[in-house]
């Protein structure tokens, strides 16, 4: 018996509106109160969906009810009511992501957070949903898409879908459109491929690839899946890239450069590598977060800000895994790994930021600094994802320097999920700790300390050369240069800062403390307009930084607002901040890490 339904209508697709109908069977009899959440599971910043709520009226038994807003998220209907509500409302959908909604004549994709009221008190209550396709209208010829419980659907997916409680039913995205479909059963687990948005791939690559993905992920668990159903949901678009987790499913966002085309190599172009390292992260998710979770969000609380310190565990170490599951699927060979490890370790090095602030800070501040960016952030600022992942890294390479053949990271996330991840449990700080030292003995606790909550450089050189990798660090080679291979060794001058073109020359987008720019008085959003006697460009620039020597002294001319500035700047040398690694002469091609998984069970 569902005392919570709702009925949305797909008519307005020019206007980008989504008219719902929640009906309530029970209103609480002392004013029922409604209320959107303020943010979506797995994307740490305050939204604030309800802003885009454009109406709002409610009716019980033929008349209209007075609403109250309580706030920017919450209404009121009037006390005594004792019959079944209607609320009418529309939501403006134009937010090309995967967090929001979006509508327009080809397609409709929405969150469930992002655009269905909860009811006050009853959030613990069955929900529906009723989709239908009305002859004419937007909805001919397209299908429905969702990892949502079907009640009564027909061959294209338009009927009723339903959950047991709120939280359950806004975990459901769905993709409304003309897309294409392709799927792979591992493990006794049908996995769903969807893919909309115009674009000519190869799909037979593309479920060979998420197979071997999909089947590497749930054997590295050593349990059976936690769902019989999994859903992929891609939005393939000209320029993108994001993806956010569900308990059953999951919605990239991805350029459809990214997609395998028919004359796919073996090993994977650099774009396609992309979108399979997506897949396999947020794969990976549906154990690490959506089951296994901190005790914060546990259950969550979408109304507002929820810290933890732990983000660095369950988006960094997710990092670390989804590359190292594309290596162990045989989707990418060793060098492609080591590339992109070496690329990871390239961002790491040029976050000055990670001398300001630990990588368990950058977790709880994620909600005010890491997704609020502004021109100084890399200076006082490091990724929980990327410095997370190479934490990751280090604690797996500690704990098999520790007890080769019998201790991994492996075995600790095994042990955790088999502990805190099949019973709603969340879990805290201190439970990671406990785990580390059960499989590497009190030495991992004190790393965990060290590499968690301070501020020192990872001993990545150090580990990884335990395990038979060299890691060499040279000049960044251009703007365009993200390491992970060898490079020409020619060792360049830096200004500190990047910059991007603008009309009239080349606006500094951020400034390094202690750069040369900085140094000569220059800060992020002031416009370069002459270097060295010559209007500036990417040429004059490329010729000043190569033909120049260390301490050598350019004039600059600059805009800062409407006001010429004459700067003098002395070139520094280029800092060895690029990463390349390769494997040592010696090192057996079948050694432990990082191919081999479950040796350690």
């Amino acid at each position: 018996m569902y005392g919570i339904t709702y009925r949305m209508d797909l008519q307005q697709s020019t206007r980008h509106i989504l008219d719902i109908e929640l009906h309530i069977a029970k209103p609480d009899v002392r004013g029922q109160v409604l209320w959107l959440p303020n943010w979506i599971p797995g994307s740490y910043m305050i939204r604030d969906f309800a802003r885009h709520i454009a109406a709002l009226s409610a009716y019980s038994d033929g008349r209209a009810l007075v609403v109250e807003k309580l706030d920017k998220n919450h209404w009121r209907l009037p006390a005594g009511l004792e019959t079944d509500v209607q609320i009418r409302y529309q939501v403006y959908a134009w937010d090309l992501s995967v967090r929001g909604a979006h509508f327009d004549q080809r397609h409709a994709y929405f969150n469930g957070a992002a655009v269905f009221l909860a009811v006050a008190g009853q959030e613990d209550s069955p929900h529906r949903l009723q989709l239908s396709a009305a002859a004419g209208t937007f909805t001919d010829a397209l299908k429905v898409a969702t990892s949502m419980p079907a009640q009564a659907i027909d061959a294209d997916g338009w009927g009723e879908y339903g959950c047991d409680d709120y939280a359950s039913f806004i975990d459901h995205p769905f993709e409304v459109g003309r897309w294409r479909r392709g799927s792979a059963c591992v493990e006794a687990v049908v996995h769903e491929i969807v893919v909309s948005g115009s674009s000519l791939f190869d799909m037979a690559r593309l479920e060979r690839d998420v197979a071997a993905i999909t089947a590497t992920c749930i054997r590295f668990f050593a349990q059976p899946a936690p769902f019989s159903r999994y859903l992929f949901l891609l939005q393939a678009v000209g320029q993108g890239y994001g993806g956010l987790e569900h308990a059953d499913s999951c919605s990239l966002l991805l350029a459809r450069r990214d997609l395998p085309a028919y004359a796919e190599a073996q090993e994977p172009s650099v774009h396609y590598r992309a979108l399979l390292g997506l897949i396999s992260h947020e794969y990976f998710h549906a154990w690490n977060v959506k089951r296994l979770r901190p005790a914060a969000l546990a259950p969550y609380a979408l109304q507002q800000e929820v810290h933890t310190p732990l983000l660095w565990f369950f988006e960094g170490v997710t990092s670390y895994y989804d590359d190292l599951l594309l290596l162990r699927a045989q989707c990418i060979g060793r060098a492609a790994y080591l590339e992109l490890l070496g690329q990871q370790i390239t961002r790491y090095l040029r976050q000055p930021g990670r001398a300001w602030q630990s990588v368990a800070e950058s977790s709880f501040d994620a909600w005010s600094k890491y997704y609020r960016q502004d021109e100084n952030s890399a200076n006082v600022q490091t990724s929980y994802y990327v410095q997370g992942s190479l934490v990751a890294l280090c604690l797996d390479l500690e704990l098999r320097r520790q007890r080769p053949g019998r201790a991994s990271l492996d075995a600790v996330m095994r042990d955790l999920y088999a502990r805190f991840g099949q019973d709603g449990r969340g879990l805290d700080e201190a439970d990671i700790v406990a785990a580390l030292e059960r499989h590497g003995g009190p030495v991992l606790a004190e790393c965990h300390a060290r590499w968690v909550h301070g501020r020192e450089d990872l001993p990545l050189a150090e580990l990884l050369a335990a395990q038979g990798v060299n890691m060499r660090l040279r000049a960044a080679e251009s703007a365009q240069d993200t390491g992970g291979s060898p490079g020409q060794g020619v060792q360049r001058l830096s200004l500190g800062g990047r910059w991007k073109a603008v009309e009239g020359g080349l606006q500094l987008v951020q400034v390094a403390h202690a750069g040369a720019l900085e140094r000569a008085g220059l800060a992020a959003q002031d416009v370069l307009v002459a270097m060295a006697g010559l209007r500036i460009s990417e040429e004059v620039l490329e010729a000043v930084l190569t033909r120049h020597a260390v301490d050598d002294k350019v004039v600059v001319y600059a805009f800062r607002g409407d006001e010429l500035l004459q700067v003098d700047l002395y070139l520094q040398e280029a800092p060895a901040d690029t990463c390349f690694l390769e494997w040592a002469s010696d090192v057996l091609a079948a050694q432990a890490w990082p191919e081999a998984l479950g040796e350690d069970q």
